[in-house]
């Protein structure tokens, strides 16, 4: 025999606020467990541009030093960076650089922002799902494209550290792990002066000069163009190449000063050489403007 079933308004409420509180604690709980991960997502900000300073500079020569060979190149890049990695994608060398640098890397560090904007620039309809991944894996990119990009990269950062004004910290002046020296120290010795002055002596002679748009510097070159003269004077006189060293720092500095439409440059040394408007003539003063620079900033040094 069915009985009829009786609940009372006090029951009623006892099972009204169970229920209440069974549903809150089952939204708190779901709350907490989604908030880690869009906390992350809403931090990873694609655009975002962190300060930069000195540091940033030594991770991009530190990068290039280990990209400076086409054999060291790896264009099937996944963004995953083994410790042993013999060769490295654009991604896995600014990561590997970012780490020996500073010991703390960051997807979103400055230098990998930088980056990511200058491949924005040079490829702004290219879509790319992960930019340094995209643009390293694309297969209209050259090893000189990546080149490049390393080179607007340090370019724009020291720009803006310029504009900035940043006393960041650095570890300026002491050594970049395999670069052999410092690479923020900006003074100059007289190791320097006879750089250029071997750069003149490759250079002292019109048919010696060709306006090969490369920096690619064969060893058995019988031409030069202005950056292959530098890079040999340096070779020649040092031992080493370092693409920063002061006689290439001030050579791309007169350009920047004698040159208006040199701000139209991807790499001024190499641009400013296969421009069309310029002589030979041209190629000489500025390394004759180099020399005097660098003799006179010697000079004050000693002055101090």
């Amino acid at each position: 025999m069915e009985m009829p079933l009786r609940i009372g308004s006090r029951t009623l409420a006892v099972v009204r606020s169970t229920l209440v509180w069974f549903s809150a604690a089952a939204l708190i709980s779901a709350v907490c467990l989604l908030a880690p991960g869009a906390a992350a997502q809403s931090n990873d900000d694609s655009e975002a541009r962190p300060p930069v300073s000195k540091a940033d500079i030594e991770i991009v020569k530190r990068a290039r030093a280990i990209l400076d060979s086409p054999s060291k190149w790896n264009r099937a890049d996944n963004r995953v960076c083994p410790a042993d990695a013999k060769t490295f994608s654009l991604y896995c060398a600014l990561e590997k650089a970012t780490d020996e640098v500073s010991g703390n890397f960051e997807h979103r560090g400055a230098a990998m922002q930088e980056a990511r904007f200058v491949i924005d620039a040079l490829k702004p309809n290219a879509n790319y799902d992960h930019r340094l991944m995209g643009y390293n894996n694309d297969p209209s990119t050259t090893f000189a494209d990546i080149q490049k990009v390393l080179d607007l990269l340090e370019r724009n950062i020291t720009k803006r550290l310029a504009e900035e004004g940043s006393n960041a910290p650095t570890s300026a002046g002491k050594p970049v792990p395999g670069s052999g020296a410092p690479q923020a120290d900006s003074s100059v010795t007289k190791t320097d002066i006879q750089v250029i002055q071997r750069a003149r002596a490759i250079l002292d002679s019109q048919s010696k000069w060709n306006r090969d748009r490369t920096q690619t510097c064969p060893p058995d070159a019988k031409t030069f163009n202005l950056y292959c003269a530098l890079a040999e004077a340096d070779k020649e006189v040092t031992g080493k190449f370092d693409k920063s060293c002061p006689a290439m720092r001030e050579a791309r500095n007169v350009i920047d000063e004698v040159t208006p439409s040199g701000k139209n440059y991807d790499a001024r040394l190499v641009d400013y050489n296969a421009d069309p408007a310029i002589s030979f003539a041209d190629i000489q003063k500025l390394l004759r403007l180099v020399e005097e620079r660098l003799t006179k900033q010697l000079a004050q040094q000693a002055g101090k």
